[in-house]
């Protein structure tokens, strides 16, 4: 169940960050939103990493 909910973040973190990019081009939002979105992408990604140990 751990591993599965790791992969679950992992795939979602890779696929809302590309979106976030689009967003990002065709929208615009602030300027500091983008960095921080970023860095809780990562962080997110790392706990999904770190699940998905044996």
């Amino acid at each position: 169940m751990r591993q599965n909910l790791g992969m679950l973040m992992q795939l979602l973190v890779l696929m809302l960050l590309p979106l976030l990019i689009v967003f990002q081009l065709n929208f615009g939002m602030r300027l500091i939103l983008m960095p921080a979105l970023t860095l809780v992408g990562i962080a997110v990604f790392t706990l999904g990493h770190f699940l998905r140990r044996p």
